[in-house]
């Protein structure tokens, strides 16, 4: 939210996008992996397990490429230490 209101107040927030944009990457990669695990403990009886376990492989699939969209992580990492004055 607050990059987005940078971006309509004309600023460039090319730190905070960033900084946004690596924590997604690792919430949305770690994501698939926790629900996987999440699921061992549904009754898949009571349960669209089909549906979820084809979500689920894809979300899979695609996780790595996560880090290429918008920006590799080092990249990103290395325009986080050159906004914090640490490069």
């Amino acid at each position: 939210m607050s990059v987005n209101g940078m971006l309509q107040a004309g600023k460039e927030p090319v730190l905070e996008g960033s900084i946004v944009k690596d924590v997604g990457t690792v919430w949305e990669q770690a994501l698939p992996a926790v629900a996987r695990d999440l699921a061992a403990f549904v009754d898949a009886r009571q349960t669209d397990r089909k549906a979820f376990d084809q979500i689920l492989r894809h979300a899979m699939t695609i996780a790595p490429k996560l880090t290429l969209q918008g920006g590799t992580t080092e990249v990103l990492r290395g325009i986080i230490a050159r906004g914090l004055g640490l490069r």
